[in-house]
């Protein structure tokens, strides 16, 4: 009971305001805590959202944004830490520019990509320039696209960075001898990084891709800024419904938490599935 007693001020904190948190919003989703609000049943505002289709979509399309964009950022963020890995101490040293994005704000990697990719941006310039388009209406709708490409290209520009840090985390104490050994066997690059070096990152990067799709699902910043109105992300609906409709209908919001909560705690169930499988098969062949 002694050592519980002692971890009391650093639990505190989190019993208070994260598990708290989760209990108001959840009591707020059953329409409680307000006295506004008048349902029929503590599930109305699950039934709400069940029925409206925009919100299924807005919940698929946050999904889709944060596998796309995720995926991305571990397959860029992974061949870039390889190819630096290979590099001379000299030059990997000049590579740290890669860090560059991990200290941006998201905020504002999401104005970088609309100065980039807006029809009135640098590429739409630059095309222009070249002949290629006659006038910034011939630019494809990059930003506030239906298909998430805005939200998706800031996503993936901020994360691989981290993505990037991560694999080098492990690279770092990896034996160059194994690739020696394999090249030595008639192993070309392909069969090396995928037989050889990638089963040593695939813990990591298991880890480091749940982190980043929990995020790119939940976050708002970058859909605020890129995001369209319809469908959505999550994210944007959530804000909708708790600062610019009604007091009545904020337990539809904490409903949408409630569900973005849900499913964060799924992915994680299914991560800890996944690292504990990964970490029984790598002992057992160290056995």
């Amino acid at each position: 009971m002694v050592p519980y007693l002692k971890l009391l001020p650093a639990l505190l904190p989190f019993v208070v305001f994260f598990v708290g948190g989760i209990g108001v919003t959840l009591f707020q989703s059953f329409g409680m805590m307000n006295p506004l609000v008048h349902y029929d049943s503590i599930w109305a505002a699950y039934k709400i959202i069940i029925t409206h289709g925009h919100f299924t979509l807005s919940i698929l399309f946050s999904l889709y944004v944060a596998l796309v964009s995720s995926f991305l950022a571990i397959v860029i963020g992974t061949v870039l830490a390889y190819t630096i890995w290979k590099l001379p101490p000299a030059m990997a040293v000049k590579t740290m520019v890669y860090k560059i994005p991990i200290i941006l704000p998201h905020i504002a990697v999401a104005f970088i990509t609309m100065i980039f990719l807006s029809r009135s941006g640098i590429i739409s310039s630059i095309c222009h320039s070249l002949g290629i388009i006659s006038g910034i209406q011939e630019f494809p709708n990059l930003i506030f696209s239906r298909y998430g490409i805005g939200e998706i290209a800031a996503y993936t520009a901020k994360e691989c960075s981290f993505v990037t840090l991560m694999a080098m985390s492990v690279l770092v104490k990896f034996d160059r001898r194994y690739l020696e050994t394999a090249r030595q066997l008639g192993a070309g690059r392909m069969r090396i990084f995928f037989l050889v070096v990638l089963p040593q990152l695939r813990e990591i990067l298991v880890t480091t891709f749940l982190i980043l799709f929990i995020y790119s699902f939940g976050a708002f910043e970058i859909p605020y800024i890129l995001g369209t109105a319809n469908p959505g992300m999550l994210s944007l609906q959530v804000y909708n419904y708790y600062f610019m409709h009604d007091l009545s209908e904020r337990p539809v919001a904490m409903a949408l938490l409630v569900i973005m909560f849900l499913i964060c705690a799924l992915l994680a169930v299914v991560y800890f599935q996944i690292s504990y499988k990964l970490g029984h098969k790598h002992n057992g062949s160290d056995a």
